[in-house]
């Protein structure tokens, strides 16, 4: 009985080297992890079978035939972002010098959010009266008090210059003291700014006022506001903010303060994905842009568009978010989506 047992191991021994088996890594594609056997096979004339394609096909998977040039968006500069796997998938003028307008109030919020506890309690002081006399207004009051995320919320959601200002000169107030001048607290809080957005990899910014309302100084880069793009989508104050459609908050007397967000994807039933920010923005000579932040089946989306004509804002976003998702349709023109609004940031 042993006899025919050790004859028939040794049996099986031979097939098993005849036929190259042994432990398969498949991470590495040699056998017993050793690349030798796989080159001495090679040599001797013997066929090598690929485990993950037995037939020896040439694989036929179906790559994408489109490529986007300058001209898919008519805005200025623009970058679609896949902040999932981080990964450009199309830009324009990354690097050219912008205005960013009211996307300014982005990295003013990642500031505050920094500096002040959620528990903070905010006081609006004489500072609101900074703002320049066109500015836009969440028409908070001197003497009102707010936790931090409710005076966030009346500076992103209907883009007040003048809760802008407050929450500047409230930061400013606890990294400083309490002595700063009104006149004083943009060019502290600039500092702020400019020092976190070094932080967090921007090299060509530059900001001069926390609102974004139009100076030749304060200026940035479709590229660096990405950063900070991808900064504020990674803060969940800050995106909690931004994807209301409608805010609702209480200052600390209990008085009822409401704001609709300007963001229209926000109030898109038709998209396939969710939209969750970021922020709108305007001056004339920033003209129309867009910080918009997306998700679809997990994956999140981050889009910037700067410098459009008023129709093309949220035409050439809805174009860029299609192209991020991969539902992208050539023959859908993607303009006239939303109708031109005089009155929008």
């Amino acid at each position: 009985m042993k006899k025919h047992c050790a004859l028939l191991a040794a049996a099986l021994t031979i097939c098993c080297l005849s036929a190259g088996c042994g432990s398969i890594d498949l991470t590495s594609g040699t056998s017993n992890g050793d690349p030798s056997q796989n080159s001495a096979a090679s040599q001797s004339g013997e066929s090598v079978v690929d485990v993950f394609n037995p037939s020896g096909q040439e694989s036929t998977v179906n790559e994408p035939t489109f490529t986007p040039d300058d001209s898919f968006v008519g805005c200025r500069a623009a970058v679609c972002y896949d902040l999932t796997n981080k990964e450009i998938i199309y830009e324009k003028n990354l690097d050219l010098p912008i205005y960013p307008a009211s996307l300014t109030k982005l990295l003013t919020a990642l500031v505050a959010v920094e500096y002040l506890d959620e528990n903070y309690v905010c006081t609006v002081g004489s500072e609101i009266d900074l703002i320049a006399y066109d500015s836009t207004r969440s028409w908070i009051s001197e003497g009102e008090q707010y936790m931090r995320n409710d005076l966030l919320t009346a500076m992103l959601t209907p883009s007040g210059n003048d809760a802008a200002y407050s929450v500047a000169a409230n930061v400013v107030h606890k990294v400083y003291g309490a002595d700063i001048y009104d006149e004083d607290i943009t060019a502290y809080f600039s500092i702020l700014m400019n020092n976190y957005a070094k932080s967090i990899g921007c090299e060509n910014t530059h900001f001069t006022v926390p609102d974004g309302y139009h100076e030749d100084e304060h200026i940035t880069t479709c590229g660096d506001m990405l950063k900070i793009a991808e900064a504020a989508a990674n803060s969940p104050a800050i995106v909690g903010i931004t994807s209301q459609d409608l805010a609702v908050v209480y200052d600390l007397d209990g008085y009822t303060h409401s704001w609709e967000n300007g963001n229209m994807l926000l109030w898109d039933p038709y998209t396939e994905y969710v939209s969750k920010g970021l922020k709108t923005g305007y001056t004339d000579e920033a003209g129309f842009c867009f910080a918009g932040l997306a998700e679809l089946d997990g994956k999140q989306i981050i889009t910037l568009t700067f410098d459009c004509d008023i129709e093309y804002r949220y035409d050439d976003t809805l174009k860029l978010m299609d192209l991020g998702f991969g539902l992208y349709d050539e023959d859908n023109n993607y303009r006239g989506e939303y109708a031109a609004d005089p009155d929008a940031e």
